[in-house]
């Protein structure tokens, strides 16, 4: 095989094959699908963002902490732009989950809406960083132009998410809304983003709890028998 032939069957290799054979088969360099080598790298991202801030967040930080090539990364999402529209994407989609992903309607209305401002109080309580690393995320999001406002785009998924929670509890259990269901939304997402943001400067536990207790009661009663 001459030189000119084995350039042309190395710039034909995947990243993930160019990555073995410089790698020598390592840990870092061994074969994984797309999805799971995005998750390594955003785990790399964040945790170099717990230890070094945003100013630490590089694309050349995040690959020597995977242990990935470049071009793996560029695969994987393009830019830096990508990657912190990933990230953002993931801390969302995991705090939804967690929170909203818990609250069940049954025949309650209350006990669900209690259920899910409490999810998303101890999800930030058995991490706290997570709600400051999101914050820079987004700060730095909205410092680039190639990005859209970040935190409409992130407050719109909320709404939407916990919108169509409230329109299945109702239907569910019979019963109507007294206020558009938009609106009632955006009563659960500003009482559920006060509730941990203040958690986090006092650290007041039971505080936070009653909270949650009487804006779900509150929130709670909204909601009527259907006629």
């Amino acid at each position: 095989m001459d030189g000119t032939t084995g350039r042309r069957d190395d710039a034909a290799r995947t990243p993930d094959a160019r990555a073995r054979g410089t790698r020598g088969g390592t840990g870092g360099g061994a074969h994984r699908p797309a999805d799971e080598r995005r998750a390594q790298l955003l785990d790399a991202a964040v945790e170099i963002l717990r230890e070094q801030g945003l100013r630490g967040l590089t694309t050349r930080a995040v690959t020597a902490r995977a242990g990935v090539t470049h071009g793996i990364f560029h695969y994987c999402f393009g830019s830096k732009q990508g990657l912190v529209r990933a990230l953002l994407e993931r801390e969302l989609t995991g705090t939804l989950d967690s929170a909203w992903g818990a609250a069940t309607a049954a025949d309650d209305v209350r006990t669900a809406l209690h259920q899910g401002l409490l999810a998303q109080l101890d999800r930030v309580r058995a991490d706290p960083g997570r709600l400051v690393l999101l914050d820079e995320l987004v700060r730095a999001a909205r410092q680039d132009p190639d990005l859209e406002d970040p935190a409409a785009w992130e407050q719109t998924r909320y709404l939407t998410e916990i919108e169509a929670r409230l329109d299945t509890w109702a239907r569910t259990a019979d019963l109507v809304w007294l206020a558009p269901t938009a609106d009632v939304a955006a009563l659960v997402l500003a009482t559920a983003d006060g509730t941990v943001r203040t958690w986090l400067v006092d650290r007041d536990d039971d505080r936070a709890r009653r909270t949650v207790d009487v804006a779900a009661t509150a929130i709670g009663s909204l909601a009527r028998p259907r006629p």
